[in-house]
């Protein structure tokens, strides 16, 4: 027979060797670094059909106690494939698993679970109690398939649910330290503060993992790699990494270990990034390229005007997004038809005929037209092929021709931007309110 008991919070269950190898003592993890993997369960998940921020909110949470995550895994609801994913994952200290855990027949985790421990399945007198209690509360009848949720594999505890039906289960596989967790987002995030994170804080006293963002835009990924390749080898006490994504660069950089310490670190790596990446540095942390530009703007007490094309306005929508932007954005006009450009910007018909719309003298005479019309300190205006149709020879898809104009003078620039039409328009969007940026900087 089996017995449970709690060390630090943590269930720690011993019992006989054949019963899923728990006569093993655990590990304490009480000081030690601590790892853990994410399961993420759901074919619907795996499908695409819908996408996975449990993941992304675990993991965060994870992170700011220092436990480390090594990795995340997608599964479908497939109590074979569930089973060998929790072994897997059972050689790190802790394993959080959401979803799986309703009562219809493609919810198998705690199946898997239990195929995994070598256990049956075993109705829990309490998981019992709080379905009879949930259901009374709301005067309804237990329904045969709900029966399942009262069922967890032999040895486990219930994590209690405050919101739904299904409750959690902590249990151990080996030394691993397993959880989990309901899929519903409201069930799971309340169950993983309530209940989760507190076990795990009491293993990792003092621990912290801090992330620091440095926010780029204007060098190639491969150029921020060379310029900062001795920061990202193996081995230093911070990590770095770089991520993309519409022409932004974002460089991370990661530690574990005291909070005081980390912060050292992170600002230490933070400040050479800057120093080495120059101009092309416009924030950190989750600020956007139109807060920075939004920031310069409310500086400087500057006014802005925009004349629009390929982008259709989302260069405008990015910026009146930015609290207080009513004090700097005077205007903005999407002029999508050539005659738009002749009637609303002043753009010459017969220079239309001559260069087309997609062209130097066009877009110069959009953003000056356009802060003409204003009286604008700056306008920015754009103009391009987004695709997928309209491209020729001469001017494929996915050019754009950019221009910026003050009362010095006017900067026109023209880009070959790669991607699908929406990653185009949002790539052009970015680089405009990029030269406005170094302008105003």
């Amino acid at each position: 027979m089996a017995t449970r008991s709690v060390a630090m919070g943590l269930v720690e269950t011993h019992g006989h060797p054949e019963a899923g190898g728990h006569a093993t003592r655990p590990k304490d993890l009480l000081g030690a670094a601590v790892n853990a993997v994410i399961l993420s369960i759901g074919t619907e998940l795996v499908r695409g059909l819908r996408l996975d921020t449990h993941a992304r909110d675990v993991a965060r949470a994870l992170a700011d106690l220092g436990v480390d995550v090594l990795r995340h895994e997608t599964l479908d609801d497939d109590a074979d494939a569930i089973a060998e994913a929790f072994r897997r994952a059972a050689a790190a200290d802790a394993v959080i698993a959401t979803g799986g855990l309703g009562p219809t027949q493609d919810d198998c985790t705690r199946h898997g679970l239990a195929a995994a421990m070598d256990v049956p399945l075993v109705e829990h007198p309490e998981a019992a109690r709080h379905l009879e209690a949930w259901t009374k509360a709301r005067r309804r009848t237990i329904s045969p398939s709900n029966r399942v949720q009262t069922l967890l594999p032999e040895g486990a505890e219930v994590l209690p649910n405050p919101i739904g039906t299904a409750v959690g289960i902590a249990a151990r596989l080996g030394d691993a330290h397993i959880f989990c967790l309901p899929g519903v987002p409201g069930e799971m995030r309340a169950m993983l503060d309530e209940h989760v994170l507190p076990r795990l804080r009491q293993a990792t006293p003092g621990r912290v993992t801090r992330v620091r963002t440095v926010r780029t835009f204007g060098l190639p990924e491969s150029v921020i790699g060379e310029r900062l390749a001795d920061l990202m080898t193996a081995g230093r006490p911070t990590r770095l990494g770089t991520a993309c994504h519409a022409g932004l660069i974002d460089v991370h950089i990661h530690t574990t270990g005291d909070p005081d310490e980390a912060d050292r670190l992170l600002e230490a790596d933070a400040a050479a990034v800057r120093e080495r990446l120059g101009a092309a540095v416009f924030g950190e942390g989750e600020e956007t390229i139109e807060a920075a530009v939004a920031r310069l703007l409310d500086a400087q007490g500057a006014t802005v005007a925009l004349a629009e094309s390929c982008t259709g306005g989302l260069i405008a929508s990015k910026l009146v997004a930015v609290p207080g932007m009513s004090e700097h954005l005077l205007e903005g006009v999407v002029a999508y038809s050539n005659a738009a450009k002749v009637r609303s910007l002043g753009v010459p018909e017969e220079m239309l005929e001559e260069y087309g719309a997609v062209s130097e003298p066009v877009v110069c005479a959009m953003a000056e037209g356009i802060r003409d019309r204003a009286g604008a300190d700056y306008a920015l205006a754009v103009t391009g092929i987004a695709g997928p149709g309209g491209g020729t020879r001469e001017k494929p898809v996915g050019t754009v021709w950019f221009a910026m104009a003050d009362a010095s003078d006017t900067e026109v620039i023209c880009e070959r931007l790669h991607g699908d039409r929406p990653l185009v328009r949002e790539r052009s969007a970015n680089y405009a309110l990029n030269m406005l940026r170094l302008r105003l900087g």
